[in-house]
């Protein structure tokens, strides 16, 4: 085998490597600008309380206690028929979870087993 051959492999391999690390940098890229663009939009009637908190990285429990609702994981309601089933008005509610989520962010994170 010619010594230009043997390099051909090896540019294939190199070749292949570096167009794997570039895709899987810019997977990271479209994720991560996917999540900022998620974080700032408004808050819309479709969406549920666990969806607002997880896209806005606050604690699902202040949102359900701005709201006068029990903490629960596994309420998908979206905010449009949590307001008709309490007969308040959705801007209203919204307000009170923007409010939350601001006074959620005011506060410094808890660390593992400590006690507020």
């Amino acid at each position: 085998m010619t010594p230009r051959r043997q390099r051909v492999p090896w540019l294939v391999l190199a070749l292949t490597l570096a167009l794997a690390a570039t895709g899987l940098m810019a997977l990271h890229t479209v994720r991560h600008v996917m999540r900022m663009r998620r974080s700032s939009e408004s808050i819309r009637p479709w969406m549920s309380i666990p969806y607002i908190a997880r896209s806005r990285h606050v604690p699902a429990e202040g949102l359900y206690k701005s709201l006068g609702l029990p903490p629960n994981r596994h309420d998908r309601r979206p905010l449009g028929r949590i307001a008709r089933q309490q007969g308040r008005p959705l801007d209203e509610l919204i307000a009170r979870i923007e409010t939350a989520i601001a006074h959620a962010r005011e506060q410094p994170p808890r660390q593992n087993g400590s006690v507020p």
